[in-house]
């Protein structure tokens, strides 16, 4: 007997969908959690968001490895391409850059001008990679076919979004605020809606059934 399974990667799509919906749902609770917060923790108000931005970011690099090497011998959502797996979790760990320059503005502070002006050079630069490497990991996935349906244009949406943001947000003009405004609710809307789109894909597709083993000879 040998197994033959009828969906390729459906522990990979289960267990990255459902990262990607927990790192995107992080931030939010954070933010709603400190609302209204209990007497005597004000002095969490300085920490939430680099922690919750930090924790989400490296949720979101372990959702992405899993997506993009696979679990349990599943393919990843990229096939076989090495251009697409590293492009998949190469967008995950700049998401890391991106919570470090928050964590950096909200204690800038004193901090020489000069410093601040290279660490936003070095932001933007990585940006760019981050983008590059979401519209790569985009294409390579949509091309590989283990993602169906819906959940395979997924990832192009988000890539979009992203890219369309980080070109207005250059834009030093009040008349693309909305825009770029909409954006930052945009991204992370689409990588929840990408999370769940492959958490359901995984947990409809059928599981592995065994077949009888080809005769030798």
């Amino acid at each position: 007997m040998t197994t033959e399974p009828l969906s390729a990667s459906r522990t990979t799509l289960t267990w990255g969908g459902a990262g990607l919906v927990l790192a995107t749902l992080i931030p939010i609770v954070a933010e709603l959690a400190f609302l209204f917060p209990p007497p005597g923790t004000s002095w969490l108000y300085s920490a939430e968001t680099p922690f919750a931005g930090t924790a989400s970011a490296a949720v979101l690099v372990i959702a992405f490895v899993v997506l993009a090497f696979g679990v349990r011998g599943e393919p990843g959502i990229a096939g076989s391409s090495r251009v697409g797996r590293t492009a998949l979790v190469l967008f995950a760990l700049t998401s890391i850059v991106s919570a470090g320059y928050v964590a950096v503005n909200m204690t800038a502070v004193g901090v020489n001008s000069a410093v601040l002006a290279l660490v936003s050079i070095l932001f933007w630069t990585l940006e760019i990679v981050r983008v590059v490497a979401l519209i790569v990991a985009a294409v390579s996935v949509f091309r590989a076919g283990v993602v169906t349906g819906p959940a395979r244009w997924a990832l192009p949406v988000v890539a979009l979004v992203l890219a369309g943001v980080m070109v207005v947000s250059r834009i030093p003009l009040p008349a693309v605020l909305g825009v770029w405004l909409w954006g930052l609710v945009g991204i992370p809307l689409a990588l929840l809606l990408t999370g769940v789109l492959f958490l359901v894909q995984g947990l409809r597709s059928p599981r592995a059934i065994e077949t009888p083993a080809a005769s030798a000879g």
